[in-house]
């Protein structure tokens, strides 16, 4: 035989072991899922809320829920985005047309304790109380939940926000034709 014959027929080494890297979890796993109201996933006025966990900045966070929440349920900005600091109190009216419906997208920081609530003589449907979305670094709130309001008639309405604790809060009303 020959050395090159030798070398066929030798045992191969195995080849050289690379330490794999440790790993790592990434931070949508290291964070805790989104805490907030049930989610029904039949219904598209819900569906758009599905894991989101509000990042903690009243301004980005309703941003993107309006994004979310929006384009999905046929609704568009309405008015230009309100910040305030809680507490406080304010109340917005609105002049609605029949067949136009009306959402509000809110978020605040985390020590802000808010309720939202629509008013108006119009005849309409969809009232229903606020879905809730939490996290550790923020919360933010769609009204109403599980629909939008819409008016049978035209009118006005009245958007009323309450604000309590200590903190920067957001919100924007969506509307649909």
């Amino acid at each position: 035989m020959d050395a090159g014959e030798d070398a066929r027929l030798a045992p191969s080494a195995p080849p050289p072991q690379t330490p794999s890297p440790p790993s790592t979890p990434s931070l949508a796993s290291a964070l805790p899922p989104p805490i907030g109201d049930p989610v029904d996933a039949q219904n598209p006025w819900e569906r758009c809320r599905t894991g989101y966990a509000p990042l903690g900045d009243p301004k980005r966070d309703v941003l993107q829920l309006g994004l979310m929440c929006g384009p999905s349920t046929g609704m568009r900005v309405f008015d230009e985005r309100v910040e305030g600091v809680a507490p406080g109190e304010q109340t917005k009216q609105l002049e609605g047309k029949t067949g136009e419906c009306f959402r509000v997208v809110f978020a605040a920081e985390r020590g802000v304790d808010a309720k939202l609530s629509w008013s108006s003589a119009a005849a309409h449907i969809g009232e229903g109380s606020a879905a809730r979305l939490m996290s550790r670094r923020g919360q933010a709130l769609i009204a109403p939940g599980a629909s939008a309001l819409c008016l049978s008639a035209p009118g006005v309405l009245a958007l009323r926000l309450e604000t309590r604790g200590g903190g920067r809060y957001a919100y924007q009303i969506l509307k649909r034709r």
